[in-house]
């Protein structure tokens, strides 16, 4: 067995590489460990897509960062069975590993972690990439892309960059043409409504940070998570936020305009080519078609049985 550390020095509010190599150092493990800093946008996928390719081990993988880390590294993972993900959530969003029945303390215990059982969850597909969370279009697949741009800028961190993209998109990037079909059937705009603002294909429960989009969401139910909301005004966005963040808004008679369905193919249609957020990177594409694949990866859960009174805690 082998059991490979990922970490991003980029991730979170500061550089958390020399910390997790001495947390790392601590841990008794059954097997080889390695530990790869990444250099760039990336090196987590193809790191591991090296590391597992060439072996008959089975590989743990251990991606120290936040949603983006532990999406390249699963798509370094894809076709191969030999290897689980396990997220160490240093990054600033950390959204995945909410889904879980755990705490974020329990994933950022690396004892927990190196010693935990794996489970298998679904994945979300879409033109050949792959989503470990949400897949989605529209406004905040705008600030998400916006976002990239400002934090080129002087103190223009990443949160800070999320903020300013998050006021300037509502004012500018509300209104969309494209429309959503699942498995088949249109989904259409709720009477009143003219345009789209949003559309989530939702496998875990959060994204953006903390809203919890999808709360209906399961990542081991065979299905896509589908939620819409058309246009709203600016005012009426703001009276909405607060349930929207705690997952308070389907089939809330205060925000009768959400569209949700389960289902197991997404088809984006649009005159144009449009811009699609898998997990937060944006790619372009004319009438993306997303899918489910149901029990198609490996993870790493933290275990139960440790605790402070049987070994030293190596918690981040």
């Amino acid at each position: 067995m082998k059991h490979l550390f990922i970490l991003n020095a980029y991730a979170g509010k500061k550089n958390r590489v020399d910390e997790l190599k001495e947390k790392i150092g601590k841990l008794s493990l059954d097997g080889e460990c390695i530990v790869e800093v990444t250099k760039a946008h990336g090196d987590a996928k193809n790191i591991v897509n090296k590391y597992v390719s060439e072996t008959d081990d089975f590989v743990r993988v251990y991606a120290c960062g936040g949603d983006g880390t532990a999406n390249e590294a699963m798509c370094g993972m894809i076709g191969f069975d030999n290897c689980a993900l396990g997220v160490i959530p240093v990054g600033t969003g950390n959204d995945f590993v909410k889904s879980f029945d755990f705490s974020m303390e329990d994933f950022l215990d690396l004892e927990k972690m190196s010693q935990g059982d794996t489970t298998t969850i679904d994945l979300l597909e879409c033109g050949g990439h792959y989503a470990i969370n949400t897949i989605s279009v529209g406004y905040d697949c705008a600030v998400a892309k916006y976002a990239q741009k400002i934090k080129r800028f002087p103190l223009m961190t990443g949160p800070a960059a999320y903020k300013v993209s998050l006021v300037y998109c509502l004012f500018s990037k509300r209104k969309h043409s494209f429309k959503p079909y699942a498995d088949g059937e249109l989904i259409k705009i709720p009477e009143g409504y003219k345009t789209q603002m949003l559309c989530i294909a939702g496998n875990g429960k959060y994204y953006g940070g903390g809203f919890k989009a999808t709360p209906l969401a399961e990542l081991q139910d065979g299905n896509i998570d589908f939620l819409s909301i058309p246009t709203v005004s600016v005012l009426e966005f703001a009276k909405f936020l607060g349930m929207f963040t705690r997952g308070e808004h389907i089939g809330n008679e205060k925000a009768p305009f959400i569209v949700h369905k389960k289902c197991k193919e997404l088809q984006i249609r649009d005159d144009k080519s449009i811009d699609i957020g898998l997990d937060g990177e944006i790619f372009n594409m004319k009438d993306p078609v997303i899918t489910v694949k149901p029990m198609a990866l490996k993870v790493i859960l933290p275990t139960q049985k440790v605790t402070m009174h049987e070994k030293e805690k190596v918690c981040l």
